[in-house]
Formats: C-alpha cells, sequence, structure tokens
C-alpha cells in the first residue's frame, strides 16, 4: 500500500484500519514517508522489514527506483495507491516492477482550472495503467468516470470506519454548552472559514450562547484562521485544539458534527462521528451528500447559505426529541453501510476478480499500499 501521506488525516487512517483487517489474510507492504504518527503506526502493525520510504507527496527518481526494487525483492503482487499523489507515483512502478495496480483518489479536486485539467489529464493517462479504480462514494464515482479511459475497471468500494460496540448515553451531551465538532486540515477543500458565517449568523439570532465550537486538525491555513476568530472577538466560543490522534475520543461527547468542505471524497471524520451517533450538518457537496441522509440523520446546507447551517443547528438544540431521534438513525446507518470490514471485504474481493481475459489474480495476495499524492491539494 503507498500513502504520500503519514501525518494526521482520514487517508493515513484509510490506509491503516484497511490494512490492519487485510492483514489477517495477506502479507502488507506499506510505503509513505517517514512520518508521525503513522509511521509508526504502520511499523507495529506490519513490521519494519515491510516498510519502504519515500517523499511526501513528491515523485522522485531515486525513490521510484528504490520503490520499484523493493517490489521485486519482496515479490509483491499488488500494489495500492491512496491519493493523487501516490497514485503518481505508483502506477509507474507498478508498471516497472509488472505488477497489478489499483489506485483510490480519496476525493478528486473538481476541474475548476487549467492547473485541475492538467491533473486531470494525467489522470485519464494513468488510468490505462491501472487494474482497479476505487471510489469511496457514488458521487465521487461520477466524477472520476470522465477521468478513466477504461471505465469497466472503476468500482465503488464506501469507505469505512470502526463502529463502537456501546455509545456514552445521548443524554450527557445535552448538557449547555452543546458542543459543535468541525474537523479540518486548514485548506481551500476544508472551507473552515465558512464556519465563521455559521457562527456569525447564530450571533445575529442571539444564539450563540447555546453553543461551543471546538476544532480538530492543523495546517496551513490554521494562523490565519485563528487571527480571523480573535478579530472577531469569538475566543470564548471556538476552541482550536489542534491535530489529534484519537478525534473519536471528542466526537463522542460531540451534540452535533460541522462540515463546511467544499468537496469531500467520503470523509472519516463525518462517519466516525455517525458510528459514534452524532448528527451532522454539512454542505451539500460530493461526499458529504453520500454520507447525511437529509432529514434523517443530519442536514445538508449550501455552501452560499451558512445561516441555514445555524438555523439547523438551532433547531436541533430546541427539539431534543428530534436530536434523538438523529442519533438513532446516524449510529443504524454506520453500521449497516460504512463498517470498516465491509469496506476491507470489498477490496479484497476486487483484488483477486478476473480481469477481462477471465485469468483470476493470484492467490493469496502481498501487496503494496502506496499513498499517491505528489501534487499538493
Amino acid at each position: 500500500m503507498i500513502t504520500g501521506r503519514a501525518d494526521i488525516g482520514g487517508g493515513p487512517e484509510h490506509v491503516y484500519q484497511l490494512a490492519r483487517i487485510i492483514a489477517r489474510s495477506t502479507t502488507v507492504h506499506i510505503a509513505c514517508p517517514r512520518e508521525e504518527p503513522y509511521w509508526s503506526r504502520y511499523e507495529s502493525l506490519v513490521g519494519p522489514e515491510r516498510m519502504v520510504e519515500i517523499p511526501h507527496r513528491r515523485l522522485t527518481p531515486g525513490a521510484l527506483v528504490r520503490l520499484v526494487r523493493f517490489i521485486r525483492t519482496r515479490k509483491i503482487d499488488i500494489v495500492h495507491a491512496h491519493g493523487r499523489a501516490a497514485g503518481v507515483f505508483a502506477r509507474p512502478a507498478a508498471l516497472l516492477a509488472n505488477v497489478r495496480c489499483f489506485y483510490t483518489p480519496h476525493g478528486g479536486t473538481p476541474v475548476t482550472s487549467a492547473r485541475t485539467l492538467f491533473y486531470a489529464a494525467i489522470e485519464y493517462l494513468l488510468s490505462l495503467f491501472t487494474r482497479g479504480i476505487i471510489a469511496v462514494s457514488g458521487t465521487e464515482a461520477e466524477t472520476l468516470r470522465t477521468l478513466c479511459a477504461l471505465p469497466d475497471r472503476l468500482a465503488i468500494i464506501q469507505n469505512g470506519v470502526e463502529i463502537p460496540a456501546y455509545l456514552d448515553a445521548p443524554d450527557t451531551r445535552l448538557a449547555s454548552p452543546l458542543r459543535i465538532v468541525h474537523v479540518t486540515r486548514f485548506v481551500f477543500q476544508k472551507n473552515s472559514e465558512l464556519l465563521l458565517e455559521v457562527i456569525a449568523s447564530l450571533r445575529n439570532m442571539g444564539k450563540l450562547g447555546l453553543f461551543e465550537f471546538v476544532l480538530l486538525g492543523d495546517g496551513p491555513g490554521r494562523a490565519a484562521f485563528e487571527t480571523a476568530v480573535a478579530s472577531r472577538g469569538l475566543g470564548d466560543c471556538v476552541k482550536i485544539i489542534g491535530a489529534v490522534s484519537n478525534p473519536g475520543a471528542y466526537l463522542s461527547s460531540a451534540f452535533c458534527f460541522l462540515s463546511t468542505s467544499r468537496w469531500e471524497g467520503l470523509p472519516l471524520a463525518l462517519l466516525e462521528a455517525m458510528a459514534r451517533g452524532v448528527p451532522s450538518i454539512a454542505t451539500n457537496v460530493a461526499g458529504n451528500k453520500d454520507a447525511v441522509t437529509d432529514h434523517e440523520t443530519g442536514f445538508l446546507f449550501d455552501l452560499a447559505a451558512p445561516h441555514i447551517a445555524a438555523q439547523r443547528l438551532v433547531q436541533l438544540a430546541h427539539y431534543p426529541i428530534l436530536w434523538k431521534q438523529m442519533v438513532r438513525a446516524a449510529r443504524q446507518r454506520a453500521e449497516e453501510e460504512f463498517s470498516v470490514q465491509a469496506m476491507a471485504d470489498a477490496t479484497l474481493r476486487l483484488y483477486t476478480r478476473p480481469d477481462r481475459s477471465g485469468k483470476p489474480a493470484r492467490a493469496p495476495v502481498s501487496f503494496v499500499r502506496l499513498p499517491l499524492s505528489p501534487f499538493p491539494v
């Protein structure tokens, strides 16, 4: 398995959970940057001899040669790349090593500029050398279909998360102020600036005192966001925790999860919230709308309408019966559709699916997970 990131984030966590389960029946190797916390986690999972270091979201000739040599030496059968950078890295490596390659983009960037059009052209070309391209949601599959030269190689395998055996008593989450959790990397995609507009709407409604906002994550835009929070006088209700290795501890005590993303693949943080019975209020964009059933497990709102998100928060605060219904519905949908075991089982079936010649993959399978992302998103 190849990933271009091993710092805190949904992509590295996806690789870890998938590798953890697949390692029960296959030999797993992992290629990733030497970053924490996931380098150590991967190493404890597969052993140091099954790890190989690659640069953070960059393709370099030396690393490519090292990776090809690793694949051949370890007699790896399958390479699975995670993320766009890893995808660019892994497919030439798999081609040179003459092994099958699978690719999970984890939410491709919409084609909106010359730069993203260039990336799309690269994806189309590389798809010719990809045995299987995995979309993590139905909406993402619609986008990837236009970037795939051979559409029959596109498969949908929804993201999955660990489902906790027990939930904290819901009533403990109704204490004032109600905790709203927002997970971000402080980048354009996550659009955390929109959160400030939601908060401004709550203040205009005279309802801001009902809530506290807890932000988990770190990234290049954090300092600018903190400055904006201070300039608006929101320090008392916005708590920026930073990157955490276990967001579940915060989600378990959350009243609601709030996403302001411009696009997603199928966000793990949102699925983890659902698994803990946390209703979500999320932008009506790719990925989010695959996870949230509007008016059932949470609410969707348009990017241009942060005041609607504020109204939905107030609605849930004033109607605890509705909130408890959404708690149960969110938990049930996570159990039925978004378990990590179901995701891993489907991935293994894809690895061993016969190709178009009818020739099945060898079994048992060994594979490398590569985090593909030479291009920053």
